[in-house]
C-alpha cells in the first residue's frame, strides 16, 4: 500500500505521486482510494511508472490541477487468476449474486495470498502475470478451498449427520504447486 502524496488529471489521463512506488508495474491491476473523486477512485490498471509517479486512464474526466488528497492511497492488485478461472474449478457461480462478489472476494485473497507467500519464500515474481502453470494452478485450488469453506466453521461444508473428515493433503497439494513451504531459495 502507497499513500497517494499528489493527484492530478490532464486530458483523461491521472498522475498520482506516491511516497513509495516499489514493485508497481505498467500494467499491473490496482485500487485508488480516498482521492476525493469518483472518478480517480476505483479499479484501475497502470499505464506508466516512473519514479514515484503512476499513471492511469479514465473517462470523460475534467482536468484537475495538482492537489493533495487527504487520505489518497493505492493498492496494488496480484492478478494471476481471474473468477472465470476459479469457476472452471467450483462450477458456474450466477452472476450479479452473493456467491459472484464472495467468488471474486477468494479470488482476490487467493492471488494476493499466494504472491506473498512465494514472496516470502524468496521468489521476485510479476503481480499481472503468474509465475507458470503449475503456480496458477495452486492459486486457483486455494481460491475454490476459499470459496467452498462458505459457511463452516473450519472445513468443507457438509450436511451429513457424521462430519467428514477434511481432504487429506489439499493444502500440500497447493503449497507444492506454488513451490512454498521449503527452504527459502538462494
Amino acid at each position: 500500500m502507497a499513500t497517494i502524496t499528489s493527484a492530478s488529471c490532464t486530458s483523461d489521463v491521472v498522475t498520482l505521486t506516491l511516497d513509495d512506488a516499489t514493485g508497481l508495474a505498467v500494467g499491473e491491476h490496482v485500487h485508488v482510494y480516498g482521492t476525493g473523486y469518483n472518478k480517480l477512485d476505483g479499479h484501475h490498471n497502470l499505464t506508466g511508472v516512473d519514479g514515484l509517479d503512476v499513471q492511469y486512464s479514465v473517462n470523460n474526466q475534467d482536468d484537475i490541477a495538482a492537489y493533495t488528497p487527504d487520505n489518497g492511497v493505492l493498492v496494488g492488485q496480484v492478478t494471476w487468476i481471474t473468477t472465470e478461472d476459479v469457476e472452471l474449478f467450483v462450477g458456474q457461480v450466477e452472476a450479479a449474486t452473493d456467491e459472484a462478489d464472495y467468488l471474486e472476494l477468494c479470488t482476490d485473497a487467493a492471488n494476493d495470498w499466494a504472491y506473498h507467500r512465494r514472496e516470502a519464500a524468496g521468489y521476485s515474481d510479476n503481480p499481472t502475470v503468474a509465475p507458470g502453470a503449475a503456480a496458477k494452478q495452486g492459486t486457483v485450488l486455494y481460491a475454490g478451498s476459499l470459496f467452498r469453506q462458505k459457511g463452516s466453521l473450519d472445513n468443507f461444508q457438509s450436511f451429513e449427520a457424521m462430519p467428514t473428515p477434511a481432504p487429506v493433503g489439499s493444502m500440500g497439494e497447493i503449497m507444492r504447486l506454488l513451490g512454498i513451504g521449503r527452504a527459502r531459495i538462494g
